[in-house]
């Protein structure tokens, strides 16, 4: 009677470490807010990609109270974690950062805590492609000039500088330590520079106004404004080279298979591997700028 007992308990366990390994690895997504668009699509695309059924929560939602996500996360106590956007990305990493925590939709990631296991996709594109695709649209595009913020982007502008200088491109920046310093150095810049890229910055990008009056400035000295954000296309932006928000909920989903499947992670924070290109086809024309024809042919989105 013992012995089958015995092994009926054996069974028992045997059938327990077989249905929890059917179970798979528990995911979870955290987005900051599932209304926003951007944040929506990407969580769309990384749940297709991942076989395993995923546990979701919406910090969009207002009934949702602090308390309670924080016991639930401890209650789910997920294998790894897809964090959408910072403040999504900021809970996680308070509450269970010694989780694997994969993370995208985060502008200046650099400025964020990272624990041992985590890794992402930079919203930031590559700044060699970047500078490839504007001399290819405007080959007479020989001085690009930055203002950034040394804090949050320095590492950045050098990547930039050395990448230009790879194709002739001269890239002069001006280091911004207050923003109360941005029209005086955009003020000489301007009198230096084929075109003023904008960049990621929370310096530079410190409110609405003073975006607006940057845009300006450069309008009325027919300097052309390149960017990273589709929303800059109606403050007169000439070319936008965005993130393309479906492959990067992709390549997340194939990060998060590599973590889970214990696979080395060559780099923790990815570049992003898609892009969407708009032009100001419109604006061009109106400054007298030249452009290559062909070129026309790689953009996503052209305003005429």
């Amino acid at each position: 009677m013992k012995v089958l007992k015995l092994i009926i308990f054996i069974g028992l366990v045997f059938l327990l470490s077989l249905l929890s390994a059917d179970e798979g690895p528990k995911i979870m997504v955290i987005n900051s807010n599932a209304a926003v668009d951007k944040y929506k699509i990407v969580q769309e695309e990384f749940t297709k990609s991942i076989p395993t059924p995923v546990v979701k929560v919406d910090l969009g939602n207002k009934k949702l109270k602090l308390g309670e996500i924080e016991d639930f996360l401890y209650d789910e106590y997920p294998d790894l974690v897809y964090c959408i956007g910072t403040k999504a990305y900021l809970l996680a990493n308070k509450f269970i950062s010694e989780r694997n925590i994969v993370f995208s939709s985060i502008l200046n990631w650099h400025r964020l805590p990272l624990a041992k296991k985590t890794y992402g996709v930079s919203s930031e594109l590559n700044p060699e492609m970047q500078i490839t695709l504007y001399r290819y649209i405007f080959p007479g595009l020989n001085r690009i000039g930055i203002l950034y913020s040394p804090k949050y982007n320095k590492h950045w502008f050098r990547e930039a500088q050395l990448a230009g200088k790879e194709m002739g491109v001269e890239i002069t920046g001006r280091p911004l330590s207050k923003r109360r310093d941005i029209f005086p150095e955009l003020s000489g810049l301007l009198k230096e520079i084929d075109a003023l890229w904008l960049i990621s910055d929370p310096v530079v990008m410190s409110d609405k106004k003073s975006l607006m009056k940057v845009f300006k400035q450069c309008d009325l000295s027919k300097i052309p404004v390149l960017s990273y954000h589709n929303a800059f296309a109606e403050y007169g932006a000439m070319v936008i080279v965005s993130v393309d928000n479906p492959t990067t909920g992709r390549q997340a989903a194939a990060i998060s298979r590599e973590v889970l499947a214990k696979d080395v992670v060559k780099k923790k924070v990815q570049l992003p591997a898609g892009s969407h290109i708009f032009f100001n086809l419109k604006k061009a024309n109106e400054y007298g700028l030249k452009y290559r024809e062909m070129a026309l042919s790689t953009v996503n989105r052209i305003v005429e």
